[in-house]
């Protein structure tokens, strides 16, 4: 009777033994197949191209798409699929992608490329065409020469639409290489708020003092009323140009564009200290030593005319003597 439960025991250790062998096995078998395909899919991977192929620009699409690398391998692996699809169209030649912040938002962006040798002028001359072709317009600019007197570098900042801030850099020709580009934007939404409901409030107070004005008959009260009219006008004229300060500012974005030959050394410009000691007693020196120029100048000027007075002098003394009477003799 012992020996049927240990024979029973024995036969369950075995199957459940048996059973955990073959559930090995299928995980191997299966971590084998899955191992397969991981190493194929990484087999698939394309190699790197240069930069400005379609398949290169993967992972700019996926930046440009906020991080998102599987829409970026998906849209270089099918080439099509909505969204994926049309930002691989726009940044497969590498363009700079940037969004829209808001309405009332200012922005501006510095980029710095250098160009090949001896194309400064050329390549200051493309930037400006570029961008008065997109409706904007030059700020300012300033350049500097090397050693030979032959420009080599330079900027050049330009007010263009906000829409089409993307579109110069992305214009600019393909010799240019890009050493930094930095964005900046400043939210100007509450400021302009602000100012049109003060500008709104002012028209109001202004039209309700120009009726008062209209019926005031004391002069007094139409002396008083002028001068509010006047300093409620000042305001609406200061509101008015902060106003459209501010819509110009995000109207139009400002675009810094600085240029510099490759390899090129520019002139350092001397800039002064302010004076010290050591020019002060140059200066003191110098001032010195025009002075007495100045006064050797005048005395050989007037040396022959002093000699001249000399002799005159000397013979007005002469015959003024000559001339003089004897005296007389006393007498007794």
């Amino acid at each position: 009777m012992k020996a049927r439960p240990i024979l029973l025991s024995t036969v369950s250790i075995v199957t459940l033994a048996a059973a955990a062998a073959c559930g090995a096995a299928a995980a191997r078998s299966a971590d084998t197949t899955h191992g397969a395909a991981v190493f194929s899919g990484a087999a698939a991977v394309p190699v790197a191209l240069p930069a400005g192929s379609g398949a290169a620009s993967s992972n700019g699409e996926s930046l440009a798409a906020g991080g998102s690398t599987s829409a970026g391998s998906s849209s270089a692996g099918s080439g099509a699929g909505g969204s994926s699809a049309s930002l691989s169209a726009d940044t497969s030649a590498g363009d700079i992608v940037l969004g829209s912040p808001g309405a009332d938002v200012a922005r501006s962006v510095t980029a710095a490329y250098t160009v090949p040798p001896g194309m400064f002028l050329a390549s200051f001359d493309t930037v400006i065409a570029t961008g008065v072709a997109l409706d904007g317009y030059v700020i300012s600019s300033q350049t500097s020469p090397n050693a030979k007197g032959r420009i080599v570098s330079g900027q050049v900042t330009l007010a263009i639409p906000t829409a089409s801030m993307a579109s110069l850099l992305n214009s600019l020709p393909s010799d240019f290489t890009a050493s930094s580009i930095n964005f900046a934007s400043v939210d100007d939404t509450s400021s302009i708020v602000d100012l049109n409901a003060r500008l709104t409030s002012a028209q109001a107070h202004l039209t309700a003092l120009q009726g008062l004005l209209a019926k005031a008959t004391a002069l007094d009260d139409i002396t008083t009323l002028e001068q509010q009219i006047e300093d409620v006008e000042t305001s609406i004229d200061t509101d008015q140009g902060q106003l459209n300060s501010l819509t110009q500012a995000v109207t139009y974005a400002t675009v810094t564009v600085q240029l510099r030959e490759r390899g090129a050394v520019t002139v350092a410009a001397h800039v002064s200290t302010g004076p010290s000691v050591g020019s002060g007693v140059s200066k003191g020196w110098n001032n010195a030593l025009t002075g007495i120029t100045v006064a050797l100048e005048v005395l050989v000027t007037a040396a022959p005319a002093l000699v001249l007075l000399l002799i005159a002098w000397v013979v007005w003394r002469l015959r003024r003597r000559h001339a003089a009477p004897a005296p007389a003799e006393a007498t007794a």
